[in-house]
């Protein structure tokens, strides 16, 4: 049997360590590989397949398994001709382990058709080579066709309130976030609903902020029941005065209806931002970054208006990641569009208390993320 010139060099001085090692294994056998002397093979292996034949902690041996495992799959891959050989002269073949290095020599001479000494002076050392190159071609492989591992979502943040000093262009700010459905804050003076550009608020029985907002404010009997929409109704009102019958606002105008029933938790407004469009080819949303930033400013001037003109004392609000629900919008890019926005309104008017809010724990990740960008 032939076994030809052996594969193109591609890392010499490589190739020449990982060879001189394998001849030192075959000498040895797989009984005593614990007394081979390896130095290239270890990084070799990590990069072929993960496994790793430098000693373990606390140990003072190659770890030979795998070792075997990588010379097993180098041989199993040579040509059918040569395959036979490899398991001899490497002792992977059955019955061949506790084989001498000369008998398993001799054995695999016999497989090739040609003496031992010719065997031991040529096809020897190219099917050697053949093995190294195997192994090297497999670290090559594994390196350029590994598809990196997805980047993975941040830990969910569990419910609560947490409170994030932010860096700021004019100063550090406070920001409150709080991992908790919007109806539930209490003692903040607006609250922010995200609206469609119809300002149709959401179904009450819907777990959306407008939707949320909508029940909590409503006026209930004694069973639950609804009986009067105070919110709706009133931005309904609005809508009437302020715009054309039917006809969406542009994207980040506000509205501003009283708070209704959530006056008993301390709420003052509620402040009606329209930031959604109706998606044109589904039931879904689409919300844009720059129509977040729009209404975000607007709260505070129409806020900073209410207050200055000897109306309610506005102190605090709480903003919603718009567009993160049902509005196609990822948390990140909903937050970061939210302080950029902040940036701006907190540089005219640094006394604002400011409150981030979402029943999400993995999209209060997003907020601690974002937040945690402004440090760095």
């Amino acid at each position: 049997m032939d076994l030809g010139d052996g594969p193109r060099q591609q890392h010499p001085a490589t190739l020449d360590v990982l060879s001189e090692e394998l001849h030192r294994i075959r000498a040895l056998g797989l009984l005593r590989l614990h007394e081979a002397a390896l130095v290239e093979l270890p990084g070799v292996l990590a990069r072929s397949t993960g496994a790793d034949g430098r000693p373990g902690p606390g140990r003072g041996e190659v770890d030979t398994a795998a070792v075997e495992n990588a010379l097993r799959r180098a041989v199993d891959g040579l040509d059918p001709g040569q395959r036979e050989v490899g398991r001899m002269t490497f002792g992977l073949a059955s019955g061949t382990r506790a084989l001498s290095g000369k008998v398993r020599r001799d054995r695999a001479a016999d497989l090739a058709g040609i003496g031992a000494d010719r065997f031991r002076k040529h096809q020897e050392k190219l099917l050697v080579r053949q093995v190294a190159e195997a192994i090297l071609a497999g670290a090559e492989t594994r390196e350029a066709y590994t598809v990196p591992a997805p980047p993975q979502p941040p830990p969910p943040v569990w419910a609560g309130r947490h409170r994030v000093e932010t860096p700021f262009p004019h100063g550090p700010v406070t920001i409150t976030l709080h991992v908790a459905p919007i109806e539930l804050i209490e003692q903040v003076d607006v609250l922010v609903s995200s609206e469609n550009i119809y300002f149709e608020m959401s179904k009450t029985f819907r777990r959306t902020i407008s939707g949320s907002l909508r029940r909590a404010g409503a006026t209930k009997d004694a069973g639950g029941r609804i009986v009067d929409d105070v919110i709706a109704d009133q931005l309904r009102s609005w809508s009437e005065r302020s715009a054309p019958s039917g006809l969406p606002v542009a994207p980040g105008t506000v509205a501003v209806t009283s708070a209704g029933a959530l006056a008993a938790r301390g709420v003052r407004r509620i402040f009606h931002a329209a930031v959604t469009t109706p998606s044109a080819t589904g039931n879904g949303y689409e919300t844009a970054p720059e129509a977040v930033a729009e209404a975000v400013l607007r709260v505070f001037e129409l806020a900073g208006e209410e207050r200055d003109s000897g109306g309610l004392p506005l102190r605090s609000v709480a903003l919603p990641l718009f567009g993160a629900g049902r509005g196609g919008l990822d948390a990140r890019k909903s937050a970061e569009a939210v302080l950029g926005a902040l940036e701006i309104a907190l540089a005219a008017d640094p006394d604002w208390s400011v409150h981030l809010v979402t029943r999400n724990p993995v999209s209060a990740a997003a907020v601690l993320e974002a937040l945690a960008a402004r440090r760095r």
